[in-house]
């Protein structure tokens, strides 16, 4: 059978606890150190990395309402001066056609009257003017 040594194995043990005390204070202590500055690095960068976005979230909500906003306002003032520009239209058009129509009102009195005149002229002038044709019509003077 298998002989075990008791000194030997309190050798082994005491070896084995002295290497393993040597390479937690110099080896595995320092690793995980190391791991866990890591892990405290990456979930303080995935936290700012959060905070940037929803800030940046943030200021394009803001950025698009501001931007809405702005579009609305800006329609606004063109819808007023569109309708501004189409009820000074209408008022300078009414003003013209009214103009217009004075205007042909008083080119037909005008006409008219031009017309009366004549019309009496010519009456005045009927006999003249039918004596002048007999005569000529006759070909002799008329006395």
């Amino acid at each position: 059978m298998l002989s075990i040594d008791p000194q030997w194995l309190v050798f082994q043990i005491i070896l084995f606890l002295a290497v393993w005390m040597f390479l937690r204070k110099f080896l595995f202590e320092p690793h995980l150190a190391v791991l866990q500055q890591r892990t405290q690095r990456s979930e303080g960068a995935l936290k700012e990395a959060q905070q940037v976005r929803a800030d940046a979230e943030s200021i394009e909500t803001r950025y698009k309402t501001q931007l809405a906003e702005t579009r609305t306002g800006t329609m606004q003032q063109v819808d007023t001066v569109y309708r501004a520009a189409e009820e000074q239209a209408k008022v300078v058009t009414d003003e013209a056609r009214s103009e217009a129509n004075q205007t042909l009102a008083n080119m037909r009195a005008s006409l008219l009257q031009e017309i009366e005149a004549a019309r009496k002229d010519l009456e005045s002038r009927t006999p003249e003017f039918a004596r002048t044709i007999a005569e000529k019509l006759l070909g002799r003077p008329l006395t």
